[in-house]
């Protein structure tokens, strides 16, 4: 069977950005510029043959054909991800362990995350250090640290926790990137 659908990044460079409203969000989730979504967006729109979005000088507004797209693009990637996760045993239900940077640690909510119910099934044990050969050793899975830390093929994401100023920065490996863990971690901290 043959599958008629557009770019897979610019599938996700549209979904991350409907999301966030924000280009530049969008870029710090999936580690790329700005400038590089807006081309991959403006792609995908160019192969659909309509506009997704409408660019305004404060973000950006979902026009009617991608409020109407997002659900189905957002619900493509859950069913991709959880097909992942399916007949990849290492990600299947699998409990993270997250290192978190003692500088971090300072500006979360107390207790956070070993208190938090919600990532009771995501996180199995937390400990406090930045140290990311940890990652490299399996010593840990995740870490969060306070600063970028250019470690070749190592996944970066900047994230704003709520009730920070400060960028965060969740590093993985690439395939851990984007497991429903990592995604529940992210998103715990930014609501």
């Amino acid at each position: 069977m043959t599958y008629r659908f557009p770019s897979l990044n610019g599938l996700k460079a549209f979904e991350a950005a409907a999301r966030h409203l924000s280009f530049k969000a969008a870029a710090a989730e999936l580690g790329v510029t700005a400038g590089a979504v807006s081309q991959q967006v403006k792609r995908l729109e160019m192969s659909l043959g309509i506009s997704l979005f409408r660019r305004m000088p404060q973000g950006l507004l979902l026009t009617r054909e991608g409020a109407a797209y997002l659900p189905d693009v957002s619900r493509a990637f859950d069913v991709l991800t959880d097909a992942t996760e399916a007949v990849a045993p290492a990600l299947n239900g699998r409990k993270l362990s997250l290192g978190v940077d003692p500088l971090v640690a300072d500006s979360l909510p107390n207790g956070w995350p070993r208190h938090s119910k919600e990532l009771d099934p995501y996180v199995r044990e937390t400990r406090t250090t930045d140290d990311v050969e940890l990652i490299w050793s399996n010593e840990l899975d995740a870490l969060l640290l306070a600063a970028k830390t250019r470690h070749g093929s190592l996944s970066e994401r900047a994230i704003c926790a709520n009730g920070t100023t400060a960028s965060l920065y969740f590093v993985t490996r690439p395939g851990l990137a984007e497991c429903r863990q990592s995604r529940a971690i992210i998103e715990a901290l930014e609501s």
